[in-house]
């Protein structure tokens, strides 16, 4: 788990990988590139704290990142009997907690990884997987997939793949056992104290 969810936070959008150049022909294989290159830049920049680089990089990943979406996926079926604001609690804590407990990781692999897009794309109605492979500073290699929808010129993404495994599937397991065993504000609780397993 700790494996893949490195490499996961290493890919999305808010973590720091090394762009190479691709023939990036689609808007949202572009948005990825330049969402790449914009992270790595405040990454490398010595002037910055690491804090600083966290609180950065989190803005800019704001933009292009729908928590909502993300956490109704990683609840799933449960997410309906949320109130607006147990789902309003949910949201926060929940983004909270993957910064807190990836942030440091990524940031410090962001000097040996690299990755690179892939000419591959997969389009359905208004949703896109976008591909790239991001190689780790031992050689490892994993395939990541976003998983994007457009909302007017930005595509947004809901759902990262690693080598197949699904950041929402793998946290929808967990949110389920922790809703039956401590209902749903015993669940937020326990997302705020960040103790679910990396």
């Amino acid at each position: 788990m700790n494996r893949y969810m490195t490499a996961l936070m290493m890919a999305a959008p808010m973590v720091m990988v090394a762009p190479q150049a691709v023939a990036a022909s689609h808007p949202a294989q572009v948005q990825m590139q330049q969402n790449m290159e914009t992270v790595l830049k405040i990454a490398r920049n010595p002037s910055l704290s690491e804090a600083a680089k966290v609180k950065q990089i989190e803005s800019y990943a704001n933009r292009y990142l729908d928590y909502e979406r993300i956490s109704a996926l990683a609840v799933g079926a449960p997410w309906r009997n949320f109130s607006a604001q147990q789902k309003s609690e949910f949201i926060t804590a929940f983004k909270d907690m993957i910064i807190s407990m990836y942030s440091r990781s990524a940031l410090m692999g962001a000097a040996d990884a690299q990755v690179k897009l892939l000419p591959k794309m997969v389009t359905n109605n208004n949703k896109f997987d976008v591909f790239s492979e991001l190689q780790t500073k031992n050689g490892t290699k994993y395939e990541v997939a976003y998983q994007l929808y457009q909302v007017g010129s930005v595509y947004k993404i809901y759902n990262i793949r690693v080598d197949g495994a699904s950041l929402v599937t793998i946290y929808r397991n967990q949110f389920g056992e922790l809703i039956k065993q401590k209902g749903i504000d015993g669940t937020i609780a326990t997302v705020k104290a960040k103790g679910l397993k990396k």
